[in-house]
């Protein structure tokens, strides 16, 4: 009989001690376990290792309640919405520091990480300074012959935090269709604890149904949460979009300490619980608004 898995939002962020390298599925404006990251910095971790393809407002948010003071990755951006202030902020400052890696070469060191490995090789990083700057990478011959490669050392999160579709108690997670990135299949492999949020717990039977949409099987999950609009307000293709509004009022505080502060506050530090911070964002108003996708 398989372990069941179920667990509250704040047991599973439990499991993420100060320190921790957590890498965090994040697309820039998409699909970010925000739910995980508000009760990380609730819950006051310090100290933490954020690993991500690509880092938007999960990111910004970290860096403006203090919480992390390292990052592995290859961008950090909110897209049309432009930069992440609070993260270039503490980057400038010396708070945060960066390893900054091509998406090969991150996929290679999370690769390595997921396949007992001690390194995966790749050329994408070939002709750029990032190579003499980085420890973790290494210019090898081929063995065979062929051109040189990049060896890229195994990159082991101690934690994962993931944000899916559907999953069954015993930790079975499943999507609808939709853009699955590269470090939804890599991340949670490579990492020693695996925490999931998803927007409803199903019977097994309805995974079942689709087998091929199951992502990550129950033996690979330490912790699931049900989560509704668990991604706010970054998007979740096909259940919402973005949260356009929410954005723009970010990054109209994020420049300002004493409105960064005011903003963390009314939605983060100052919610009691997940249920709480979407009555503050607005209810079932703003979710059904952005549940149509709609652009303000």
């Amino acid at each position: 009989m398989s372990a069941e898995k179920l667990t509250t939002l704040e047991d599973a962020a439990a499991l993420v001690r100060d320190g921790d390298l957590v890498a965090i599925q994040n697309m820039a404006t998409q699909a970010a376990p925000m739910a995980l990251v508000r009760e990380l910095i609730r819950q006051g971790r310090k100290e933490l290792g954020v690993v991500c393809l690509v880092g938007g407002i999960p990111v910004d948010w970290l860096a403006a309640a203090g919480a992390m003071n390292r990052l592995i990755g290859a961008a950090v951006s909110m897209e049309q919405f432009g930069l992440c202030q609070r993260y270039r902020k503490a980057v400038e400052a010396g708070a945060i520091r960066v390893e900054e890696l091509s998406e090969t070469a991150l996929n290679a060191r999370l690769g390595a990480g997921a396949r007992n490995l001690p390194f995966l090789p790749t050329r994408g990083l070939i002709g750029t300074d990032l190579i003499d700057v980085n420890d973790n990478l290494v210019m090898l011959d081929d063995p065979f012959g062929g051109p040189s490669v990049v060896a890229c050392k195994a990159l082991v999160p101690d934690v994962a935090l993931v944000h899916a579709h559907k999953a069954d108690r015993f930790g079975n997670i499943g999507y609808e269709p939709t853009a699955l990135w590269p470090d939804l299949g890599i991340m949670p492999k490579a990492a020693t604890t695996v925490i999931v949020t998803v927007e409803e717990i199903v019977d097994s039977e309805v995974l079942r149904a689709d087998p091929d949409r199951t992502v990550l099987p129950g033996f690979m999950v330490d912790a699931v949460v049900e989560a509704p609009f668990g991604a706010h307000p970054t998007s979740f293709y096909p259940r919402y979009g973005y949260d356009t509004a929410m954005h723009l009022e970010w990054i109209g505080s994020a420049r300002d300490d004493e409105a960064v502060a005011g903003f963390m506050e009314k939605y983060v530090t100052g919610t009691a619980d997940h249920a709480a911070y979407l009555e503050a964002v607005g209810g079932s108003e703003r979710l059904t608004a952005v549940e149509a996708w709609e652009a303000s």
